[in-house]
């Protein structure tokens, strides 16, 4: 119990520091904004009909953010899950 305490504690502070980071740094897309830190970069819809390459150095920190972002969802998940396990153990030893 004192794992899930600690694991929870450890990851709560991982989210909330990433979730920080992700909100201040920017790629250079016009779409991004402080509402918008938890969405990866292609759910985003171009108001151009046509296909217009990026350039390299764009998708590249596009690539990096949307890693972030997939670490922020994995964190959030495992929050989940250990918190689940927490609650569990904890309804166990009231009753």
């Amino acid at each position: 119990m004192t794992t899930e305490i600690l694991l929870l504690t450890i990851l709560c502070f991982v989210c909330n520091r990433l979730a920080s980071y992700l909100k201040e740094i920017r790629t250079g897309d016009p779409n991004e904004s402080n509402s918008t830190y938890w969405m990866f970069s292609y759910d985003f819809k171009s108001p151009n009909k046509e296909w217009v390459p990026e350039d390299p150095s764009l998708l590249k920190k596009k690539k990096r953010r949307n890693f972030l972002v997939l670490m922020l969802y994995l964190n959030i998940f495992l929050i989940f899950l250990v918190g689940n396990s927490f609650i569990a153990d904890l309804l166990e030893l009231i009753n």
